[in-house]
């Protein structure tokens, strides 16, 4: 309460009222508003009109708002709950050409000899991805480091945790190319994104030392080869003296190639 021009001012909030509540503060309200000499016959009426409605009611003091319903039996306002969403980004499933590089390298696992439309691919790592490709009518030709350099020139290297299915993906020191003993051996192997799981674990299709077989990696975990619960999370792709490397560790990028219109690369 507050005394404003020789008038007596109530300020009242209600908060968690029910009926009776309601009821105690108009009687009171219209006490104290007959009580003050310069108030108005007509604001008197007004206040005792106000009391006998909250009387006569029985579903208590009505507000607006939220607190519309305050004082009514069976009724309870509860703030919505805000519901903590985790932010996913959408599994990667790529395009429909995509889809056929990673289908066509699927169709060479576990294979000695790739042809395709009757040719012979050399068999290595960066044979058996242009295979895939002209597999699945797309134009490749080229080794490793001419598959990179043509990506970074059209614009389609990424380095995105999540690659698109079909992507290719490059690795670096994955064996000593020029025998030095460091790891200084840039662009030594290429694989081809067969699928993206929501988690982030990447599976590849490659060719190695045991032949054309799956990897994985998950490049949200590069230096752990496992989850705590024993999903395999990065592979091992080079097994040294001192110490493995996993394919996360050794991850050098990611080609859209199979995007690019004009897909025929000349060997350097």
């Amino acid at each position: 309460m507050r005394v404003c021009n020789g008038l007596l001012t109530v300020q009242t909030t209600v908060v968690d009222a029910d009926y009776a509540t309601a009821r105690y503060l108009m009687y009171n309200l219209y006490l104290l508003l007959s009580r003050q000499a310069y108030y108005r016959m007509g604001m008197k009426l007004l206040a005792l009109v106000l009391v006998t409605a909250g009387c006569a009611s029985n579903r208590g003091l009505r507000l607006p708002g939220p607190t519309g319903m305050v004082g009514t039996e069976g009724y309870a306002y509860v703030p919505p709950e805000m519901e903590e969403v985790e932010h996913l980004e959408p599994v990667s499933t790529g395009t429909r050409r995509g889809r056929r590089v990673a289908k066509a390298a699927e169709g060479f696992l576990g294979k000695k000899r790739m042809t395709v439309h009757g040719k012979k691919y050399r068999y290595d790592c960066s044979g058996m991805v242009c295979a895939a490709h002209v597999k699945a009518g797309l134009n490749l030709s080229g080794n490793t480091r001419s598959m990179y350099e043509y990506a970074k020139e059209v614009g389609v290297f990424h380095k995105r945790k999540r690659p698109d299915v079909g992507d290719v993906a490059f690795f670096d020191n994955t064996w000593d190319r020029n025998k030095n003993g460091r790891r200084d051996d840039r662009l030594t192997h290429i694989a081809i994104v067969e699928k993206v799981e929501r988690d982030g674990t990447i599976t590849l299709i490659h060719l190695g030392n045991s032949g054309i077989n799956r990897l994985v990696m998950n490049l949200k975990h590069p230096g752990h080869r496992t989850s705590a619960q024993g999903k395999p999370w990065n592979s091992v792709l080079r097994n040294q003296k001192k110490g493995k490397r996993l394919t996360g560790e050794l991850f050098a990028g990611f080609g859209s190639i199979w995007s690019v219109s004009d897909r025929r690369i000349a060997s350097r």
